[in-house]
């Protein structure tokens, strides 16, 4: 959709004097497709296996990432507009920009983006409660009890994480309730939904810049500068209203940054593509035991992005 919304716009050019529409209206509206299209993009980098574009033969994943690469660097770039939804978007733009650039392995690129971002910024995409699965926060939706209660945090680390500190950004809500349908392992379990997104209009955070600390930690951590890493992570603890912690050595702070990411961009969608790059680069630092393979989580299996549909492979001949 954002994409289609570009290419309409951009052959279409400015409005002309006189139109309904203004020049500022269509430079908003132009930089938001932007970034629209490079979240979008970036969303598929951080979950799926491999590219399909547009009816295209598989491509590697990461060309989704070099496409929102350009994206937000195209959002930065556009001129006039509103001035305050401009210095939104902008920051926006350099936000997704940092976090792409992180999976193309250009970390100094990305330090220099996240730079520009203030830690309270924050850019959501919005949802809506019109009683349609494409425009309702599907997670919310999920947990409402009525009708569904079809998503749990029993036995995640995130419950017990929650439970040992109270950490705002990790709501959880316990019941005396189950979940309305079985699970392989163990059948029906504990109902403890997420409060996270609250309603099924609840907006779901693209960036932050939060994020972007966290993205500066964790190029300290690969230039083994523990001290400048863990002061990264803290001021993002700090803002939270979360306590802050500590590492003796590189490895623990590996495993503090893991965690860190996991609990700031809970429900995000952002998970899997951490999991995935750490697992490539061999990072130091272990994941908690119920985020692994083994005795300690329900995971027999554990596959870090989603393959190309079957329903793209038997309709696209290439």
């Amino acid at each position: 959709l954002a994409e289609e919304t570009l290419r309409r716009l951009e052959a279409a050019g400015p409005p002309p004097a006189g139109s309904l529409q203004t020049p500022v209206q269509y430079n908003n509206l132009l930089q938001l497709a932007y970034l629209y299209a490079g979240f979008a993009n970036r969303v598929l980098g951080e979950n799926m296996c491999d590219a399909v574009i547009d009816g295209s033969g598989q491509l590697p994943n990461s060309t989704f990432f070099t496409r929102a690469e350009s994206l937000f660097t195209k959002a930065i770039a556009v001129t006039g507009g509103t001035a305050s939804t401009k210095a939104t978007q902008v920051s926006a733009a350099y936000a997704g920009r940092a976090a792409v650039r992180v999976f193309l392995g250009k970390w100094n690129d990305a330090v220099a983006d996240a730079g520009q971002v203030a830690i309270g910024f924050v850019f959501n995409m919005s949802y809506f409660n019109l009683g349609d699965d494409a425009q309702r926060n599907r997670i919310a939706y999920a947990v409402a009890n009525t009708p569904y209660r079809a998503h749990t945090q029993w036995s995640t680390w995130y419950y017990d994480y929650r439970v040992a500190t109270s950490d705002p950004r990790v709501p959880i809500t316990i019941t005396t309730l189950q979940g309305d349908a079985a699970i392989e392992c163990c059948g029906r379990v504990a109902f403890y939904p997420e409060a996270k997104h609250s309603t099924s209009a609840s907006p779901i955070r693209l960036a932050s810049g939060r994020e972007m600390r966290l993205i500066e930690a964790e190029a300290k951590l690969r230039n083994s500068d523990l001290t400048g890493a863990m002061t990264s992570l803290n001021l993002v603890r700090a803002n939270a209203g979360a306590a802050t912690v500590t590492a003796t050595n590189l490895t623990e702070g590996w495993r503090l940054l893991k965690r860190e990411r996991g609990i700031e961009l809970w429900l995000e969608a952002r998970r899997l593509g951490d999991l995935r790059r750490w697992k490539a680069d061999n990072a130091p630092g272990a994941l908690d035991p119920l985020e692994q393979v083994g005795t300690g989580s329900h995971l027999s299996k554990q596959d870090l992005c989603f393959p190309i549909a079957r329903s793209e492979r038997e309709t696209n001949p290439n």
